[in-house]
């Protein structure tokens, strides 16, 4: 039986009958003892070091500009949201920061950028970064940062910053690892209050998906007003907003939710597109297409917020969220209440909503102060609006001497009963009537044609909404009872 020595440890290992390298030691662990090779140990570290030195394209990029390690701070957007932030940013950086150099990395090279253009109101086309890098330097402080435009796989908008990573304390370059720097998110919260403050959305109408629609100023001509509905929405819309500033001074609340209800054709979205050019308010369409799943209406209550004093039109209510639950439970209709009127107020945000169905909507929306305040009923057309209609549409059209004012009033008398939009149908038919011929003029006949027409049509519409819901032939399971619906 050979001979045992005991080895100590954390000693270079000596034995004349092995050629075994000085920098090799024994270590003792919970496995047992094991010899390391200190130099195999220093070649590896070596070798990490190096390739942590061969850092990715962007990397270096980053490092070179800024002068070193660097911390990243990024966020995203939906896809017509971030688009106006990125172009919002141009305004910024003109301002403080000057642009030292921009362009895209494709494996690993610089190539050009990505441009993106936004038609808005009043301004026409801007032009800004949509997917590329860019080296900014600030004009005072020289502090130098990278901004990374790109989108998402899922086509949201993603803005970053890449900025010097400043120690807490110089001496402590162990626990570099562990600092905190705050610039590059506080950079991107002063860009989005910005933008909420004064960027191209503020004052402006859009769409849930942040599509502009002009504000056309002669809307007002195109109404032909129940001066009743016109003398309510001044008070409870236009005045309302007007009186925003003194009713906050003392306190009281400066939110509203209006109800227009009627038949269908009567001018309810008309009416919300003429509120939203008479005042000065951000205004935001919705429409039940529009909200495709849950969330959807708790963030456009919050972008109201933030760009206050906002008007949201909410067209077809009973289809967007405002059901009555003894009907049926409608998934949104929670969220309508808990944004209407729940923990977070919203000052400064009126709520205008369109119904064909009044009767449809849940009393716990519309029956209650702090949602929707007031239903205001917007009839059918008088005599006297539907010859207002027929005189405007047929204004600037080639008539025949047989077109005179009697013949519209006695056309406007048998309309009754008829919405604005039938009314309209009147002419548009008379019209395509007159242009099969040669002349292409209308005539009286054409007029009265047309409306016999209008009303076979118009009541075709009813006849069918009351055909019999429940199979007629329901005991005929192998004949026509198995066509039905």
């Amino acid at each position: 039986m050979g001979r045992s020595e005991a080895i100590p440890l954390g000693m270079p290992i000596k034995n004349e009958r092995l050629e075994v390298p000085p920098s090799v030691v024994v270590v003792e662990s919970d496995i047992g003892m094991f010899a390391v090779d200190l130099e195999l140990v220093e070649q590896a570290k070596a070798h990490v070091r190096k390739g942590h030195q061969e850092r990715d394209p962007f990397s270096r990029v980053v490092e070179e500009h800024v002068g070193g390690r660097y911390l990243y701070a990024t966020r995203y957007w939906s896809k017509g949201l971030g688009k106006l932030l990125k172009m919002f940013s141009e305004e910024i950086f003109r301002g403080e920061w000057a642009v030292e150099d921009e362009f895209e990395l494709s494996k690993g090279a610089r190539t050009s950028p990505v441009y993106g253009s936004i038609k808005i109101p009043g301004l026409g086309a801007q032009r800004f970064l949509h997917i590329g890098l860019r080296l900014l330097v600030h004009k005072e402080t020289g502090e130098r940062i990278v901004l990374r435009h790109s989108v998402d796989d899922d086509g949201d908008e993603r803005l970053s910053v890449a900025h010097a990573k400043t120690p807490s304390t110089a001496l402590d370059e162990f626990n570099e690892g562990c600092e905190v720097n705050d610039f590059g998110f506080q950079f991107l919260d002063a860009l989005e209050h910005e933008f909420f403050t004064r960027g191209p959305l503020k004052g402006r109408f859009f769409d849930i998906d942040y599509q502009f629609i002009e504000k056309d100023s002669t809307v007002d001509d195109l109404i032909a007003w129940n001066e009743d509905v016109k003398t309510q929405l001044q008070r409870n819309v236009i005045d309302f907003y007007s009186a925003m500033p003194k009713l906050e001074a003392l306190g009281l609340n400066t939110s509203r939710g209006i109800i227009l209800a009627g038949p269908p054709g009567t001018g309810k979205t008309m009416i919300g597109k003429w509120l939203a050019a008479q005042t000065g308010m951000t205004s935001i369409l919705v429409s039940a297409e529009m909200i495709r799943n849950r969330g959807n209406i708790r963030r456009i209550y919050e972008r109201a917020r933030l760009l206050s004093p906002t008007l949201i039109i909410v067209e077809d209510i009973d289809t967007t969220g405002g059901l009555d639950r003894r009907v049926s439970d409608h998934p949104l209709l929670g969220e309508f209440l808990q944004c209407m009127d729940g923990m977070v107020k919203n000052s400064g945000v009126i709520t205008v909503a369109t119904t064909n169905h009044a009767s449809s909507i849940d009393p716990a929306i519309a029956d209650r102060p702090g949602r929707f305040d007031r239903v205001i009923e917007v009839p059918l057309p008088n005599l006297r609006q539907r010859k207002s209609i027929l005189r405007r549409k047929v204004a600037g059209i080639p008539q025949h001497p047989s077109v005179t004012k009697d013949v519209l009033g006695s056309i406007a008398r048998r309309s009754d009963g008829l919405s604005g939009a039938w009314v309209i149908e009147i002419i548009q038919f008379a019209q395509v009537l007159a242009l099969s011929r040669d002349d292409e003029v209308l005539t009286a006949d054409d007029l009265e044609v047309s409306l016999d027409d209008v009303l076979s049509r118009r009541g075709l519409a009813y006849r069918i909404d009351s055909m019999p819901t429940e199979n007629p032939w329901k005991d005929d399971e192998g004949g026509l009872g198995a066509l039905w619906g």
